[in-house]
């Protein structure tokens, strides 16, 4: 065995090895959200569809809607 073989069969056990950890934080994040429990998730990210507040977007398409209207 050479070299580069030694290279490769280092480099395909550190990738699966990331692979592994990387499927362990999905399966950990998918547990959390097919059972609703969100104490898991940071409080320091926003999750559009409960925090989203649609009035701004609202007051900027208020031009858009009335060109619309007269058409």
């Amino acid at each position: 065995m050479n070299g580069w073989d030694l290279f490769t069969w280092f480099n395909s056990a550190v990738l699966a090895g990331t692979a592994v950890v990387i499927f362990g934080f999905f399966l950990k994040d998918a547990r959390s959200i097919l059972t609703g429990d969100r104490s898991a998730i940071d409080d320091g990210q926003v999750d559009v569809l409960l925090d989203a507040d649609p009035e701004p977007f609202q007051e900027d398409l208020a031009p858009a809607l009335e060109v619309l209207e007269r058409s």
